[in-house]
């Protein structure tokens, strides 16, 4: 089974160091790692680069079509995706792919934390999307999630139904795809598979309203997702 990881990467200098380093580490040592540079203006690229990532360049800024285009361009029977301000631990890779070895599951996922003083609403969020997915309506987290190749194609990945890529800030382009990959096969959450991602996106003001704005759309997609629309 051949694995591809994706990162989507916007002026990431700062951060992206840390996460390749931790993909350096990873006890499945065998993959395609590619970093897709989203129109960024700083060295993003050039430390991508670095660390012996294939790097993709896109002039149009956004994480839904980022993504979107490092898994075209994936070359892993298994597509798996972090954000390039996520640490992930160095057997991430090994746990979050072997469920595959089972034809039925499409798709894995595990846990994700911000730091201490961040620890409730990480288990506000995690548990709510365990919650979810028990009800069959469930979604992925983008900071830690794979997928199979196949099932990716079979959905048109982050795709709406209009074949619109999802916009907006917070884009919830993995809802969107872990929604949709119910449809063909299990999701599977992976015990105690923690990955530490940066907790900048609550630091203001400002980007806590985009998640509050953010939350019709959300709410909007789990309903599809109930009554058969996606």
């Amino acid at each position: 089974m051949r694995v591809s990881v994706v990162v989507p990467a916007r002026n990431e200098e700062r951060f992206l160091p840390a996460c390749l380093e931790a993909l350096r580490r990873q006890t499945l040592g065998d993959f395609e790692l590619i970093v897709v540079d989203s129109a960024s203006s700083d060295r993003t690229g050039e430390i991508a680069r670095a660390f012996g990532a294939r790097v993709i360049r896109l002039e149009k800024p956004g994480v839904s079509r980022a993504r979107q285009a490092g898994f075209e361009a994936a070359k892993g029977d298994v597509i798996a995706s972090t954000d390039a301000d996520t640490i992930v631990p160095p057997d991430w890779l090994e746990r979050l792919t072997a469920p595959f070895s089972k034809p039925e599951v499409v798709g894995t996922y595990g846990d994700v934390v911000y730091g201490d003083e961040f620890k409730a609403l990480a288990w506000s969020f995690n548990n709510g999307r365990r919650f979810f997915n028990l009800l069959g309506v469930g979604g992925l987290p983008g900071q830690n999630f794979a997928v199979r190749r196949s099932a990716f194609e079979a959905v048109n990945g982050f795709y709406t139904p209009k074949g619109n890529l999802v916009y907006g800030y917070p884009e919830h382009e993995d809802l969107w795809l872990g929604l949709k990959l119910r449809r063909l096969g299990r999701l599977v959450a992976v015990p105690k598979l923690c990955v530490l991602s940066s907790h900048r996106r609550f630091s203001s003001p400002k980007t806590v309203l985009y998640y509050f704005r953010g939350a019709p759309r959300v709410i909007r997609m789990l309903w599809w997702s109930a009554i058969g629309r996606l």
